[in-house]
């Protein structure tokens, strides 16, 4: 407030300076410019007194007489009478041709250039008037010619431009004057009505820069300055003064009374703004304080309230602000840390408690426990009645642990249980009983429904010595008891290098495609009777770059976990039919079978990707075999089959592969548009006469001919299981016992050999490949 008022008297002073300095400064140019008229007035009227007094003596008739009768003593006395007579300063007299020839008693002779100056305009103009200098003083001067009846001389008579001149109109203006010329830079006052203390200041000062005004200093004082010439086209000129500290001076009383009301209005803002600071500012400052402490999540201590009824009530607002972010905060926090469907502490705080558990020391047992096939409860029966499981099973987890167990939900179906001060023996034994706990028909609100759960167990120290590996290594174990069925299981040493090797194989999966780390390579299958190539089924190898050759059954499953499956099936699909295409050019044609995995039934669309990637290869659809495992059909058979009538809708061939080992029935297997059957190798690399593997070999021949269905068998690798396939009729036979899977061209090349030197009746060619 005090900053205000100031800045406002502070304004306001400068407005009125501005507006009298603008106001005598107009005044002065208005002074100025009535004394320039009155000095040309004053300058006419001199010089035509000067011109009248040299005319009177000019036409003298006994002046004249001198003049022509050229006695200079003569003409010296008459040249001081009448100079005398008239008020002159300065009588001269001239020949015809302007040389010096006479002057008054005691007059120096003037310069050749004054003089020459002089006569050039009386000759061109009949008379002169200028101002010369002569003898360091100013004169104004007329020149006129002596008529008798010819000119015989000229007559020249001056006045003196001294500081009588300029106090007389000093006296008329009210204005300084000086008379002054200028050589260069240097100027010289003649004359003037300053004091003679001031002119060598004010011949420093003034400078000629034309006819207009402009401020200027002397010593102290301040003016502002107009000159013109005294007359036309001479350097000499008269300066005009007007005092800028006289023109102040009435002004100067006000500035002092507005200052001082100035001082009177700030004096006022400061006891105002006391009296402010008193009754709302502290108030507000401490206001200020408690919410800076609210910021920092301090809610102690209430605001303290204070000042007056409009500060008290803010107080108050600020007191129950303050109240409802707190409770508002204990809300978030809980939310923050604890699971919203169930109550419990989520997967965040469970890791911190496992932590601060750790660092106390003592034994910490950790229970990963996820619910058997809770996908299958939600995909069935819905996801309210899935979030109704999970919360009685929390419910039942919590009731049959320790208070001094912490039950947590990481995620989805998957439960942690904490159990601090338990060694591994006991705390499996807790897990057995959570289990059989967990297997109890469980009571909801529309149904009674049974569930069973998986528990991975790890023990601190034994297993690990952070909470990361602990929950890391407990979930191994979990996957060990789900693979298992056996409902729980403990981390076996071991099994982590297992599991780190699956999460890299998993991550460096996605950049094998890109990173050229994966190749097909192509086994043939033959005719059984005849031993001709018929097809070739396409087999996906990789080759790390830091572990090596990573075996198919290994990374497979891997990419059906990840969701990579699809992305690796059509790298196969569009890499096999470009090879199949290099093929056909090269003369050989062949069927090409390629695996689908059970993730790939579900991909809708994998139908329009084969048919466009046929037609840009330009293969045959009918060349196509696209082999589906009898396991993967099995696990959602209505779907399965929607997706091979789409498949077969392209027009490619279907075939069941590992058949045998899918417990499929006949009367699923009798809906299926399947045009081929591939016998297991399990039962095919060991096959002899009479066994086990004999008769459910030649049952699936037996079975697949009377549906129409062609069989191959895979895995044969002797002569004894070919004679026997050939036996049963089998279709078509593919293994080692004919060629290693081989790359595109060299599997050319081993077609072309075989072609050339086996006949119908050859028995199989042995390769090194």
């Amino acid at each position: 407030m005090i900053a205000v008022v100031v800045a406002a008297q502070l304004a306001t002073f400068a407005v009125v300076t501005v507006a009298t300095q603008r106001a005598v400064s107009s005044r002065l140019e208005q002074e100025l410019h009535v004394g320039q008229r009155v000095w040309e007035q004053f300058q006419q009227s001199r010089s035509e007194q000067l011109l009248a007094s040299a005319s009177v003596l000019s036409d003298d008739f006994g002046f004249r007489a001198a003049v022509a009768s050229g006695d200079v003593p003569t003409l010296r006395s008459a040249l001081g009478n009448q100079g005398t007579r008239v008020g002159a300063d300065l009588a001269w007299l001239l020949d015809r041709d302007g040389r010096w020839q006479a002057g008054a008693e005691g007059a120096a002779a003037p310069s050749a250039e004054v003089l020459a100056g002089l006569t050039r305009q009386a000759a061109r103009d009949g008379l002169a008037l200028q101002t010369v200098v002569v003898n360091d003083a100013l004169y104004l001067v007329v020149m006129l010619p002596v008529m008798a009846p010819e000119r015989v001389g000229w007559l020249a008579i001056g006045r003196r431009y001294d500081d009588a001149v300029a106090r007389e109109y000093q006296r008329l203006t009210g204005l300084e004057a000086a008379f002054v010329t200028s050589a260069g830079s240097r100027t010289r006052v003649h004359a003037s009505t300053l004091p003679a203390a001031q002119r060598a200041s004010f011949a420093s000062a003034w400078t000629p820069q034309g006819d207009h005004t402009r401020p200027i200093a002397v010593g102290s004082d301040h003016y502002l300055s107009d000159s013109h010439p005294l007359t036309e086209g001479d350097d000499a000129r008269l300066v005009l003064l007007d005092s800028y500290d006289r023109a102040l001076a009435p002004y100067r009383a006000l500035r002092s009374r507005i200052l001082l009301l100035s001082g009177l209005a700030a004096l006022l803002a400061v006891a105002v703004a006391v009296a402010l600071g008193r009754g709302i500012s502290r108030p507000v400052s401490r206001l200020a304080t408690a919410a800076q402490r609210i910021q920092a999540g301090d809610y102690s201590q209430a605001p303290v309230a204070g000042g007056s009824r409009e500060i008290a009530e803010l107080a108050g607002a600020f007191g129950r602000m303050q109240a409802d972010i707190a409770a508002r905060e204990a809300r978030i926090l809980h939310q923050a840390h604890h699971d919203g469907l169930t109550g419990l502490p989520n997967r965040s705080h469970a890791y911190d408690l496992l932590q601060a558990a750790i660092a106390r020391g003592g034994d910490v047992a950790v229970l990963v426990m996820d619910v058997n096939r809770f996908k299958e409860i939600n995909d069935t029966l819905g996801h309210e009645f899935g979030d109704q499981v999970l919360r009685e099973v929390a419910q039942r987890l919590r009731s049959a642990s320790d208070d001094a167990h912490l039950v947590a939900r990481l995620g989805g179906d998957e439960f942690m249980l904490m159990l601090p001060g338990l060694r591994c023996e006991a705390a499996q034994a807790q897990a057995h009983a959570l289990w059989n706990a967990l297997k109890q028909p469980l009571d909801l609100p529309s149904t009674r429904v049974g569930v069973e759960g998986s528990f991975g167990l790890a023990c601190h120290p034994e297993h690990g010595a952070d909470a990361d590996t602990l929950l890391r290594r407990a979930d191994i174990a979990l996957y060990d008891a789900k693979a298992a069925h056996g409902g729980v299981a403990v981390y076996q040493p071991g099994r982590d290098e297992s599991h780190l090797r699956q999460l890299q194989l998993m991550t460096d999966l996605r950049q094998a495609i890109s990173g050229g780390q994966l190749e097909l390579k192509f086994q043939p299958k033959l005719d059984a009777a005849s031993a001709h190539v018929q097809h070739v089924e396409a087999l996906l190898r990789w080759r790390h770059p830091t572990l090596g050759a990573v075996a198919p059954d290994e990374f497979i499953p891997l990419a059906e976990r990840s969701g990579f499956i699809h992305e690796l099936t059509r790298f196969v699909l569009d890499q096999a039919l470009a090879c199949h295409a290099v093929w056909r050019a090269g003369g050989l044609d062949l069927g090409l079978a390629v695996n689908l995995s059970a993730m790939d039934l579900l991909d809708a669309d994998l139908p329009d990707y084969i048919e466009q990637r046929l037609a840009a290869h330009g293969v045959p659809a009918e060349r196509l075999i696209l082999e589906v495992t009898e396991s993967a059909l099995m696990q959602d058979i209505e779907y399965a089959l929607r997706m091979l009538h789409r498949l077969k809708a392209c027009g490619v061939r279907l075939a069941i592969d590992d058949f045998g080992t899918g417990y499929s029935s006949l009367a699923q297997l009798k809906r299926m548009p399947v045009d081929e059957l591939k016998i297991d190798k399990s039962f095919v690399m060991q096959l002899e006469e009479g066994s086990d593997d004999a008769v459910i070999v030649r049952s699936t021949i037996e079975l697949g001919h009377n549906m129409g269905l062609s069989v191959i068998a895979e895995g044969v690798e002797n002569d004894r299981a070919l004679a026997l396939l050939r036996h049963y009729r089998c279709d078509m036979v593919q293994g080692y016992l004919f060629s290693a899977p081989l790359g595109s061209a060299a599997l050319l090349d081993w077609c072309h050999q075989r072609e050339r030197t086996a006949t119908t009746a050859d028995l199989p060619l042995e390769t090194d490949a």
